[in-house]
């Protein structure tokens, strides 16, 4: 039965990769106005074919019970006599919200007020123009705003934020769970924003923040009612930062605004899935979205390109893992290791671990499409078990988090390391770390040295998925300048991008070692390792402490085991908890209804975090402030 079950999935999985990457290739065929149409027809045909693999397997796999959808948190609570009590405001997080062409060149003038990010209309632009596309989806490389005559600005209300595209939900199953409590959209609102941009740069172009206080209040006061604030993702870091400007203008604004926030999976020390976007424009899966995001793989936009397109996201930057060797590890050690990867001599330490290509050339065709598109597919689900198929030189190089980093800021030259300064918080950079000049209110807000608001009435909840490998740490190649050349386009902008030669080593698998495609992972949701998503909210030196939490916000994590239902649902079904698939987990829904609704909840911790909170020193790491000279 597990066979079937594996065969099954993979069938499905290819029939949606043919679906997508067949239309890709009609993208290198065809040019002509039938483009889109064709494209739709094959999609089509990709569907079809899923629901028909579903319907003959169900009965045979699963006794014919249908696949389960969420329960009816919203019914439930409600018939048990739950009300709504607290207005909600929603901060969505990166990649998962609108973006709308208010200004475009020719290639995209049909598309004025058309999402390029977030809806079908980004499908058939991409294929029907990939350099077009990336062209207006990039940033300024300089000022990270927007480019000469491109203005892209956030898509507004639940239409941006409830699907990323048709049938990829993201906060619909919750929305339409609190529609059930009784929510609607006068005490239920959204605050959506450009979520490439550096967060000093969400006030300084849009006036995000001074948006963000006004809803705040006006919820506030037409309700009579504190509000409670839902961010997912990059949200959190965005909403910490509001809450550091909103203090350094109104002080008590927390206190007298805020009931609850809800930081729903927010990377709080950054990811190293960022490092490796920013090195060399991979990822595991391109921008955090699973199969939609294989949609930039090398086939279509080379690895220049994406290297290029996510350095001009200020908001990449933010997402770079903070601290330093104290909570990271070195080459040697992390505070993650077990004993039985320290007899082994196995650790999740080294950020970077590279080989120099001593004789191969570019191989991405060698073992053809299939082999391509079978290697998206986990082997958990009837993939391969990937092997090296590179010649490589013996000598490994290990670098610890600050030495990796110290390697992307030399690839990625200037103005990319002067914008580093204000829009991260990078321990291998003092000027970037903020220990040296504070936390101005214009710059990033460094989690390890900023504190939060004074606001004792106040709850932080910090909830996020456990028990799905997230990214850790990355094997790579070093191409030499021959076989960085051949494996890069040839648009002309790439050639000012540094460090592509920078490959990760894909066809690296040891199960020994924990290395699949190359990856170190650890435990997390799939994306935000446990390190960063929940170690600040559980440690003393941390939010728990008064240097980090001077008012006494009451702090709580709330974790959810990441289980995949046995059903075909290519989203892991009601409780699954990875990054974004948390939005729609039962367990998580109730929790959050439970909140907005007056009940106030305790720690429910299954990971270990505790064993963590135990092993670092959350201020070893924090550079020493400035001696300032004094006159007499």
């Amino acid at each position: 039965m597990s066979l079937l079950k594996s065969l099954t999935s993979r069938w499905i999985w290819a029939a949606v990769l043919t679906a997508i990457f067949a239309a890709a290739a009609l993208s290198v065929q065809q040019q002509d106005g039938t483009l889109w149409e064709k494209m739709e027809q094959v999609i089509a045909q990709g569907k079809e074919k899923v629901f028909n693999v579903q319907m003959a397997t169900k009965n045979k796999v699963w006794g014919g019970e249908p696949p389960r959808e969420s329960a009816p948190v919203g019914r439930e609570l409600r018939d048990a006599g739950y009300k709504p009590k607290f207005p909600i405001l929603i901060v969505p997080g990166f990649v998962t919200s609108g973006l709308e062409l208010w200004a475009g060149k020719e290639c995209a003038k049909k598309y004025f007020r058309r999402q390029l990010w977030g809806s079908s209309a980004m499908a058939e632009q991409f294929f029907k123009d990939t350099e077009c596309w990336l062209e207006h989806m990039t940033l300024h490389q300089e000022t990270g705003m927007d480019p000469e005559g491109i203005k892209f600005r956030s898509a507004q209300g639940f239409a941006a934020i409830d699907y990323f595209m048709p049938g990829y939900h993201v906060w619909e199953k919750l929305l339409e769970n609190l529609a059930d409590l009784g929510y609607d959209s006068n005490n239920l609102v959204t605050e959506t924003y450009d979520w490439r941009l550096a967060t000093p740069l969400l006030e300084k172009r849009d006036r995000y923040f001074s948006r963000l206080r006004d809803r705040i209040r006006t919820l506030h006061s037409i309700h009579d009612q504190k509000v409670v604030i839902m961010s997912h993702s990059w949200g959190d870091n965005v909403f910490r930062n509001f809450l550091h400007w909103i203090t350094d203008l109104e002080p008590d604004f927390a206190e007298e605004h805020l009931e609850a926030y809800l930081d729903i999976a927010g990377p709080i020390l950054g990811v190293p899935k960022s490092f490796s976007a920013l090195l060399s424009g991979e990822t595991r899966e391109t921008a955090g979205l699973g199969i939609l995001g294989n949609i930039l793989s090398d086939k279509l936009v080379s690895r220049k390109a994406r290297t290029r397109l996510f350095r001009s996201w200020g908001a990449a930057m933010g997402m770079l893992p903070v601290g330093g060797p104290s909570i990271w590890g070195n080459a040697t050690w992390s505070p993650e290791d077990t004993p039985e990867m320290t007899r082994q001599g196995v650790s999740l330490g080294p950020m970077l671990t590279w080989r120099e290509l001593d004789e191969a050339r570019n191989k991405r065709d060698e073992a053809g499409w299939l082999h391509w598109l079978s290697s998206f597919v986990p082997d958990s689900l009837g993939g391969p078990k990937l092997v090296s198929e590179h010649p490589v030189k013996e000598e490994t190089h290990k670098l610890g988090l600050d030495e990796a980093m110290k390697v992307l800021i030399e690839a990625a030259g200037p103005p990319w390391q002067e914008q580093l300064r204000d829009w991260g918080a990078i321990h291998a950079m003092p000027a970037s770390e903020k220990q040296e000049k504070g936390c101005p209110t214009e710059a990033y807000m460094n989690p390890l040295k900023c504190p939060l608001p004074k606001a004792p009435s106040m709850t932080f909840y910090c909830m996020y998925g456990v028990g799905a490998p997230a990214e850790r740490g990355y094997n790579y190649l070093k191409l030499d300048t021959d076989e960085a050349k051949q494996t890069e386009g040839t648009h002309e902008q790439d050639r000012d991008i540094e460090g592509t030669a920078w490959k990760i080593h894909a066809t690296l698998h040891d199960e020994r070692k924990g290395i699949e495609l190359g990856l170190l992972t650890t435990d997390g949701d799939g994306t935000v390792p446990l390190i960063s998503s929940g170690l600040v909210c559980k440690h003393p030196q941390g939010y728990r402490g008064k240097r980090l939490n001077p008012g006494g916000i009451r702090m709580v994590n709330l974790e959810y085991p990441h289980k995949y239902s046995p059903a075909l649902d290519m989203r892991g079904g009601p409780t699954a908890s990875t990054h974004v698939e948390i939005l729609a987990n039962d367990g998580f829904m109730k929790d959050a209804l439970l909140i907005v609704a007056g009940d106030k909840l305790d720690d429910h911790i299954h990971s270990g975090v505790d064993e963590l909170v135990a092993k670092i020193d959350l201020e070893a790491d924090l550079l020493p402030e400035p001696q300032t000279s004094r006159t007499s």
